[in-house]
């Protein structure tokens, strides 16, 4: 009888066991859910604090343009430019030089060490009422020799001139000493501002310099230098003081 006590006993604990563990469980059970804790994405806020950069393209530069006027030849065009006449023609695709037309637009290359004659504009002085019958307005020529280094080098020795006036065919000028020893001048252009250096001694004609072709020098002390137009008028002298 004891036996059966016993066994009576232990199947009450357990089952209060049992009742008691699934109470606590489903107390559990029920319990609300916590709510999982956020991600921050830091690298996204930085990358969005970070201000965009956008890249403004340089532009361009315009190119020079320049218009060919009545009587311009590609060797007047290339002498005022400063630049060789080879480049002009291969910046315009250019394979005639006499191919040209007035009004063409020519680009001028931009051209490393290009000479660009300057000089200070002697002013014309203003012409008096004798002069406006003569003709002398401001579209004439105005070619004067600017300046002589005589130095007894043919080297050395050179005259530059430059024109204050309207444009300037210079073909068949004449720039002479006095003695004999006459220049004629070939065939370009010198429009207003524009300049060029004439070289006692040979060479080859490239653009602002131009040569004599004389075996010695000729400038020295006393010496007047004329310059004459195609029809023979003088333009300007200069006696090398």
């Amino acid at each position: 009888m004891p036996y059966w006590r016993f066994l009576a006993l232990n199947v009450v604990v357990s089952a209060v066991t049992v009742l008691l563990v699934l109470s606590i469980w489903g107390r559990n059970q029920s319990a609300a859910p916590v709510p999982p804790t956020a991600t921050v994405d830091i690298f996204a806020q930085v990358e969005s604090a970070i201000p965009s950069v956008t890249i403004t393209k340089t532009p361009s530069p315009t190119p020079e343009i320049y218009t060919v006027k009545q009587n311009d030849t590609l060797f007047a065009i290339a002498l005022e430019l400063g630049i060789p006449m080879e480049d002009l023609m291969a910046a315009n695709d250019i394979r005639d030089p006499a191919s040209l037309d007035v009004g063409q637009e020519l680009i001028v290359p931009d051209i490393e060490g290009r000479i660009r004659p300057t000089s200070t504009a002697t002013p014309k002085p203003a012409a008096d009422s004798a002069g406006s019958e003569e003709g002398g307005d401001e579209t004439d020529p105005a070619v004067s020799i600017e300046r002589v280094d005589a130095t007894g080098d043919i080297e050395t020795e050179q005259i530059f001139l430059l024109n204050n006036g309207g444009v300037a065919s210079m073909m068949n000028w004449t720039l002479d000493d006095g003695s004999g020893h006459v220049y004629l001048f070939p065939n370009f252009t010198l429009h207003n501002g524009g300049g060029v250096m004439i070289h006692v001694g040979s060479g080859t004609n490239v653009v602002a310099d131009l040569y004599w072709g004389l075996n010695e020098p000729i400038l020295s002390s006393g010496i007047t230098l004329r310059i004459r137009d195609a029809d023979g008028k003088l333009q300007s002298e200069w006696t090398i003081p």
